[in-house]
């Protein structure tokens, strides 16, 4: 027999407690049956675990000594292990501690009885220390196959790996794996396995190889694994908060009472009491109890001396027993039982200061930041708005709708595409459908889509002088109106349009029409009528069109436009002033920030690797402000492990309360893990660059995941390993931009559109 195969049971170390006998007998039991005579060969180690036993100082004697080694040994014999044999099935069981790892190879032969063929344990090391529980869970699965990997690659049968941990079921499903996660993959996938869940109570032969004493840290035992894993040890009683929170109740105790009683001469204002007591001069409601202690209204005055207010309210606020309330309940507590002057003044300054509470409760105030509305153009179509409909049902091959709205007017413009429109074929679509009836705009507001923000789009804009301006995904009012338009056209295509829904594009020209037609709130006018200054004929119009014609010619038509657009303008400006009246009643003014103050970031976008958000903080931080990107976004100086874009709008924000209660201990803020690839990812790509003062000179723009362009940022190449797809796909679209592979780049105004050179303002 390989000697290697029992070596994890041959050298169990000699037990030192009660509880390694538990642990190897434990061990042992699942066995019992391969091993004669195993409750007479046992009895010297069950009688250690009796309760008479566990009372007295634990003895390690002789005959427990002789049947620990007859026990260890009896797993080498052919009784219980056997060869192993790849024509029956394998089963591994694995387990893993927060310090070691352990797995079993079993088969399960004709007779259905299941032996063991060999051992494995293995001890973590400071590294593998620091691994969360799934991934400590895995490893002991990947470290159980890479040890015996020559009985299980290619096995006959599927091998059955059995553990404690549910959601190692779905490693072989899932999509997201990180770097460490995704290696592990790989090397598993030379083998064909699958992952089964078994309750941990029928885990006990690789749960107690992971137990071992010798397997647990010898030089600092707990603490080295708390320094290597904070997030799993959490401290819920200090010292001077036990005897409150075992009670549960917030009473004079008599550690308090003594430091208080002791203290009252050192203070000025509780001696100078205390001698107007005894001089039977003090002011109504001063009086000493009979445990000699200065009190008002039967509260104890507590003198400001060692802490002793500090410590006070700490046990009122911080214990468990008080749970964290608020000022007015924290005030509550403390009067109940004690009272020195400004005290009110202490609790809130306590309160309002208490990082804990900053992480952990809900934002009751109205959202920071008042409505900006976007200028009012001087000019019909001078600034448009665009924004894409897409995932349409095809209809006569279109799967989309391009919403062009003029500003001034409100006048629209519905053109069918299809979902794969790029900024070549957008630069088509705004020729043939704006520019030839409208000419060139001077600004662009759009959304933040590929085809708007394309390296293309924008030198193109740039060669045509337009502005382009992006809304805020946080923030969608800065381009509300087209927003609203798009609502309304879908509105009315779900009224018209057939059951199968492959009739919208036809509906298209009535759609524009009947927008165009009606009358908009802002300026109590039509689209069509603030744009041309007549009503369009109507089915059952009954103008007169010489009459029409009379009117026109009889006044200037462009006076008359000209003081219909001012008239225009006016109702704009009136409709912003009202919008923006209504929308700050449910806004404050937003927080001025300056760079090194500190603030506290909302965690509402940011999900952590802790179970469920419903216990996660609400907040994140204190983090300090490095930069100001506008009135309404800062940028955060984020610790390393915060792998997230460090822009954030003033509503994500909150202002930092400093302490100034002097010899204030907080606890310090909990490790921050956040997942790299969820809400703070990268959605596209916009431009590259590249900087030679850097070891990674190549750099690209990126745009973020529901962020608007004032949280754009320069990103190194080595930072976006995980979008390479978004990579490829810029790099595809945008050949003359810095890649890394170098390549020659055309001069920039080589446009086409259709074999047509694009054309620029004069």
């Amino acid at each position: 027999m390989d000697p290697r195969k029992t070596e994890v049971t041959t050298n169990w170390p000699v037990r030192k407690s009660v509880h390694d006998v538990q642990v190897f007998l434990g061990f042992c039991n699942f066995y019992r049956k391969f091993i004669p005579q195993y409750s007479r060969t046992a009895y010297p180690l069950t009688q250690l675990l009796h309760k008479e036993a566990q009372s007295a100082p634990f003895a390690w004697h002789n005959d427990a000594q002789h049947a620990f080694e007859q026990l260890r040994s009896a797993f080498g014999t052919d009784t219980i292990l056997r060869h192993f044999d790849p024509t029956w099935p394998i089963i591994v069981e694995t387990d893993a501690s927060d310090f070691a790892v352990a797995a079993v190879l079993s088969q399960t032969f004709d007779q259905g009885a299941r032996h063991p063929i060999a051992f494995f344990s293995k001890k973590l090391d400071p590294a593998q220390l620091n691994y969360p529980i799934f991934d400590k869970e895995m490893f002991a699965i990947v470290a159980a196959f890479k040890h015996w990997r020559q009985y299980l690659e290619g096995a006959k049968f599927q091998v059955q790996v059995l553990t404690d941990h549910r959601s190692l079921e779905y490693f072989t499903t899932t999509k997201q794996l990180n770097c460490r996660q995704a290696r592990w993959s790989e090397l598993l996938a030379d083998f064909d396995f699958v992952i089964q869940y078994r309750p941990g109570a029928q885990a006990g032969l690789p749960d107690a190889l992971t137990h071992r004493s010798d397997m647990r840290p010898k030089d600092r035992g707990l603490s080295l694994m708390q320094e290597h894993n904070p997030g799993n040890f959490q401290t819920l009683l200090k010292p001077h908060q036990l005897q409150l929170a075992a009670t549960g109740i917030l009473t004079v105790k008599s550690d308090i009472t003594d430091k208080i009683r002791d203290a009252l001469p050192r203070d000025p204002w509780t001696s100078s009491l205390l001698e107007q007591v005894h001089l039977g001069s003090a002011p109504p409601g001063f009086a000493i109890n009979s445990m000699n202690l200065l009190t008002y209204q039967d509260s104890v005055c507590v003198p400001e001396v060692d802490d002793l207010r500090l410590l006070i309210v700490q046990d009122c606020h911080d214990s468990p027993a008080a749970g964290h309330p608020s000022c007015r309940k924290t005030l509550s507590l403390v009067r109940r039982s004690f009272f020195w002057l400004g005290m009110s003044k202490f609790v809130h300054s306590f309160v309002d200061s208490c990082e804990t509470c900053r992480r952990i409760k809900a934002v009751r105030h109205k959202p920071y930041g008042h409505l900006k509305s976007l200028p009012v153009p001087p000019h019909p179509w001078s600034s448009i708005s665009m924004d894409l409909i897409e995932q349409l049902p095809p209809s006569s091959d279109f799967t989309a709708i391009l919403v062009v709205v003029d500003r001034l007017t409100k006048m629209a413009i519905f053109v069918p595409t299809t979902n794969e429109l790029d900024a070549p074929k957008l630069a088509k679509l705004f020729l043939r459908h704006v520019y030839s009836k409208h000419g060139l705009p001077t600004s662009i507001v759009s959304d933040r889509g590929s085809e708007f923000t394309s390296h293309f789009w924008r030198s193109l804009s740039t060669l045509l002088g337009i502005e382009n301006h992006f809304s805020s995904a946080y923030h969608p009012q800065s381009d509300g109106q087209t927003e609203c338009i798009n609502q309304v056209l879908e509105q009315f295509l779900c009224g018209y349009s057939n059951h199968l829904q492959t009739d919208w594009s036809d509906l298209l020209p009535l759609a524009e029409f009947s927008y165009n037609n009606a009358e908009h709130a802002s300026t109590q006018l039509t689209p069509f009528f603030a744009n041309y200054g007549y009503h369009p004929r109507f089915s059952f119009d009954n103008t007169d069109p010489a009459s029409l014609a009379l009117f026109l010619t009889a006044r200037s038509y462009t006076d008359q436009l000209k003081q219909l657009h001012e008239y225009v303008r006016g109702e704009l400006v009136k409709a912003n002033s009202q919008s923006a009246e209504q929308f700050d009643k449910r806004r404050l003014p937003a927080p001025q920030f300056r760079p090194g103050d500190r603030v506290w970031l909302s965690a509402d976008n940011i999900r952590s690797l802790r179970p469920t958000k419903k216990l996660d903080y609400r907040r994140l931080g204190p983090f300090s402000v490095s930069e100001i990107i506008s009135s309404h976004a800062y940028r955060l100086q984020l610790p390393p492990s915060m792998k997230i874009h460090n822009v954030f709008h003033v509503d994500r924000l909150e202002p930092y309360v400093a302490n100034t209660i002097p010899n204030r201990v907080q606890p310090p803020p909990p490790p921050v893990e956040v997942e790299n690839d969820l809400e703070y990812e990268v959605k596209q790509i916009l431009d590259s660059k590249v900087d030679h003062r850097y070891r990674d000179p190549l750099f690209y723009l990126v745009r973020w995941v529901r962020y608007g362009p004032d949280h754009n940022s320069w990103e190194p190449a080595s930072n976006l390993t995980h979008a390479s797809d978004l990579i490829t796909e810029f790099h595809t679209a945008n050949p003359t931009r810095p890649s890394p592979t170098p390549c020659e780049t055309p001069p920039l105004s080589s446009f086409f559109l259709g074999g047509d050179t694009v054309m620029t303002r004069s």
